[in-house]
């Protein structure tokens, strides 16, 4: 299959991805030299749909020297079964996600070496990112790719990312990026720096200790009670598998307040990074939680403006696209009632 734009010869096989902007498939190359493997992943969606792809493909243009960040070897345009397609043209990661990676381990958590091996990788990553004067935007495990035999982590995706100070008119009002991995600061008053990286890797590296999921949302499966956590509650780091270097290294990422968040220089030489401690059970009381849930019903007894989310009458009629939607200043308000 030849594209129209770039000399890369490369024929499609299955598909090993599928979302929003359209399909990941593998592909084999027929020009296969040291620059451009043999194996491939081509990233693909419609060429009338393809905007957000195109920019995604101009920000890995900018880490082509990074090693931390999956490499894009180019794009072109093709068409297919009488469809015009655009495809970015990646470095294809045998090992998966890291998502993958931690579900094989049937919520156990991964082994300290790899915790650490995987951190140090995506913290290299940031600090080349945030380094250029650029932020990511949704790190989280799906977007952590796994490169090469020695599954070297690499952070792909980025739909989402952005040059600091620069505002999309057309999005600035709603929320970017992946609800879990949200900082507080992102919830409360859409502010994107490189501090809502820092939160997102520090709930990633939870996830890759404890194997769960930084805010437990088990018990009620609804975006605004997650959203009301982040902007008003306190992760819990009382897990028997977080070692006290581990809770002191994500305290450093976990902090409310932005500015107190350390930077990914600043982590990388944490003692997390280079103890060999074995994991220490840590203490086993918990705080006792008030659920966010009981706080929105009091909010919306006082406040009108809760009833733009909230049905009047019951709140399993909750409308979280309204509140994912809404300007900073008004969701604020909306969450406070939290």
């Amino acid at each position: 299959m030849a594209g129209i734009s770039d000399p890369i010869m490369w024929t499609r096989g299955k598909t090993i991805g599928r979302g929003s902007f359209g399909i990941v498939t593998l592909a084999t190359t027929a020009n296969s030299s040291v620059d451009i493997p043999s194996s491939i992943a081509v990233k693909s969606a419609l060429f009338s749909r393809s905007k957000s792809l195109q920019k995604e493909r101009e920000f890995l243009h900018e880490f082509q020297d990074c090693d931390h960040v999956i490499r894009c070897f180019g794009a072109d345009v093709t068409e297919e079964d009488g469809k015009i397609l655009y495809n970015m043209l990646l470095e294809y990661a045998s090992g998966g996600s890291l998502a993958d990676r931690i579900g094989q381990n049937s919520g156990q958590g991964l082994q300290d070496f790899e915790v650490k091996q995987y951190a140090k990788s995506i913290l290299l990553g940031l600090s080349n990112i945030h380094g250029r004067g650029f932020v990511h935007l949704d790190i989280k495990p799906d977007n952590i790719l796994l490169v090469g035999t020695e599954k070297v982590a690499k952070i792909a995706d980025f739909g989402f990312a952005k040059k600091v100070g620069v505002t999309s008119q057309k999005r600035k009002s709603g929320l970017k990026g992946t609800p879990m991995y949200m900082a507080p600061e992102s919830v409360l008053d859409n502010e994107y720096g490189a501090e809502a990286d820092i939160w997102a890797f520090g709930c990633t590296v939870f996830e890759m200790v404890t194997g769960k999921t930084v805010w437990d949302c088990s018990e009620v499966d609804d975006v605004v009670y997650l959203l009301c956590k982040i902007g008003m509650g306190t992760p819990d780091l009382q897990n028997e598998r977080l070692s006290k270097e581990a809770k002191d290294f994500l305290k450093k990422c976990l902090v409310k307040e932005p500015k107190s968040r350390w930077t990914a220089d600043m982590l990388l030489k944490h003692p997390f990074l280079s103890s060999d401690d074995s994991v220490v059970v840590g203490d086993q009381t918990r705080k006792k939680e008030l659920s966010p849930l009981l706080f929105i019903e009091i909010a919306r007894e006082s406040d009108p403006l809760i009833d733009d989310f909230c049905s009047s009458k019951e709140m399993d009629k909750l409308k979280p696209m309204k509140l994912l939607n809404c300007r900073s200043n008004k969701r604020r308000k909306l969450l406070e009632g939290c």
